[in-house]
């Protein structure tokens, strides 16, 4: 939900709440000017494009790529991307991976035999190599005497062959716990195999060995700053943590990083480090506070220059065009949009959007609603914006008429014209001010339609309706 700017709401860190904020005297006195009964605003033609893909805190993955291709070492990348750390050696851990929730039944099976364990610590043969479990916890076991209700929660251990859940086999033991009347199956695995089966996933294979490394330490790092004692559960197998496919996504040369680097972790003054990755920086990474501004600030987790990202293909994107009616629906302001301007943070990304409507009204929110809205890859944008105001009547021929042409950002934009039944042709083009606006004088002699046209963006079209001088 977007509220308008009179009222006050606070920003939620992830920026999924939107914030109220109070209309600067700019906007108001830009609604003042754009108020005229005979003028109206068309609906905007947004064009989005950016640098990036991700949050862009701590390190770059293509970035990290491309330092290796340049001959730095995994301990060379890593520091760069969080200034001040340092790389020590960590104990053996255990994480506990939660792979499903709130479940009705879940199935585990192995292609050799395997044991369970209750609570009470009492471990039993299973005489099947497929047990299908419901919250009543009943299993099969050994010595025909049929199903028997089990005290959870439930521990699986393979034998001489991994245990497997939906299709993917899995290191370590699976850990079945019920949850009301649900299912939650855990797998606790060692962290080293752990990694096994998320560099893969992080970063290709097939990368330079010095990459896979340095996504191999920040990984275990970030595994290890994870683990939350007071939960039955320390990380997620996706984007909510580290994405975690098991043995079944486990390539050799990710398991050659993981060993080459064996306990090896990010530390701050003598603590975890917190070790954010995402895929493409665009040149820059972003400061933690930047990015969620409700986070705690971090001296490591501040921005810095990423020279060789640009090996990625999305170190640009764009354009993402975006009509006036999608991005109102999308962000709930409840008038077509006529423009959009946007305010910048320290690390280059976008950290207020304001949204002024068709009839004057401004909305302000962030970068990140706006991010997240559009399906956008990053903060890190730019939008360009065509928009004509025209009179809301009918004007008489040959009279003079003065409209303005909003063209922000807008690489050699013109202005177009169609009469009923033929082709665009260029009227002129326009050179806009710093805020994006040129005035335009015209002198319509036949009713017609016209539009502002800027490279890789074309305005909605707007009819001005011409009646006899007489």
């Amino acid at each position: 939900m977007v509220h308008r700017a009179h009222a006050a709401l606070v920003i939620g860190a992830a920026g999924l709440v939107l914030a109220l904020v109070p209309l600067s005297a700019v906007a108001g006195s830009e609604r003042a000017k754009t108020a005229s009964p005979a003028l109206v605003w068309s609906p905007a033609t947004l064009v989005f494009s950016g640098h990036g893909w991700g949050h862009g805190v701590g390190l770059s993955q293509y970035g990290a790529y491309g330092y290796a291709q340049h001959g730095y070492t995994y301990d060379q990348i890593v520091p760069h991307y969080f200034p001040g750390t340092d790389l020590e050696p960590a104990g053996s851990k255990t994480i506990r991976v939660l792979l499903a929730n709130g479940a009705s039944s879940l199935t585990i099976s192995s292609s050799a035999p395997f044991s369970v364990t209750d609570s009470s610590g009492f471990s039993y043969a299973l005489p099947d190599l497929l047990v299908k479990l419901t919250s009543s916890l009943k299993v099969n076991l050994a010595g025909g005497s049929g199903k028997v209700a089990l005290s959870g929660p439930l521990t699986f251990t393979a034998d001489t062959a991994p245990l497997v859940y939906a299709g993917r086999k899995y290191r370590g033991k699976l850990r079945v716990i019920v949850v009301g009347s649900k299912l939650r199956l855990v797998n606790s695995v060692g962290l080293e195999s752990y990694l096994y089966g998320v560099v893969p996933c992080e970063s290709p294979h097939d990368w330079p060995a010095e990459a896979l490394k340095a996504q191999a330490v920040v990984a275990r790092t970030y595994a290890l700053a994870s683990i939350k004692s007071s939960s039955n559960f320390d990380v997620y197998p996706d984007t909510r943590s580290q994405v975690y496919f098991g043995i079944s996504n486990e390539y050799p040369k990710s398991t050659k990083a993981v060993k080459d680097t064996s306990g090896e972790a990010v530390y701050y003054d003598g603590e975890i480090a917190q070790t954010f990755f995402f895929s493409t920086s665009g040149g820059r990474t972003a400061a933690i506070r930047d990015a969620w501004p409700k986070a705690k600030r971090e001296p490591y987790l501040i921005s810095v220059n990423d020279p060789y990202d640009n090996t990625s293909p999305y170190h640009n994107w764009g354009p993402v065009t975006v009509s006036s009616l999608t991005l109102a629906k999308r962000l709930s302001v409840s008038e077509p949009v006529s423009d959009l301007t946007t305010k910048t943070n320290a690390s280059r990304r976008v950290a207020r959007v304001t949204i002024t409507g068709a009839g004057g009204e401004t909305w302000q929110v962030t970068g990140d609603s706006v991010k997240q809205a559009l399906g956008l890859r990053s903060t890190w944008f730019k939008a360009t914006v065509l928009a004509l105001q025209y009179p809301s009547k009918a004007v008489a021929s040959g009279a003079k008429v003065r409209i303005m042409s909003r063209a922000r950002n807008a690489k050699s934009p013109t202005l177009e014209m169609r009469l009923p039944g033929s082709t665009w042709r260029k009227v002129r083009d326009l050179s806009p001010n710093s805020s994006g606006l040129v005035k335009v004088t015209l002198k319509p002699s036949a009713t017609a339609y016209y539009r502002l046209v800027a490279e890789g963006a074309i305005g909605a079209p707007v009819r001005i309706k011409v009646t006899s001088a007489g």
